[in-house]
């Protein structure tokens, strides 16, 4: 893994907000949906994170 320069981040953010836009335009999606998606990707890549469940509800359910 890359060391975390500030270039290293900078690059990923970007990336992640492309893909968000992504999102957004493939499937309709909003900002509140988006960002629970996120939340869910971090939790499948850390289970023990600490994640408040409102806010995997962008739909008024929660996602498994």
């Amino acid at each position: 893994m890359q060391e975390w320069t500030d270039e290293f981040i900078t690059n990923a953010q970007h990336e992640v907000v492309n893909m968000v836009k992504d999102w957004k335009y493939d499937y309709g999606a909003d900002d509140k949906a988006c960002s629970a998606m996120l939340l869910w990707m971090v939790l499948k890549l850390n289970p023990e994170a600490e994640v408040d469940a409102t806010m995997l509800q962008p739909f008024g359910h929660l996602l498994s």
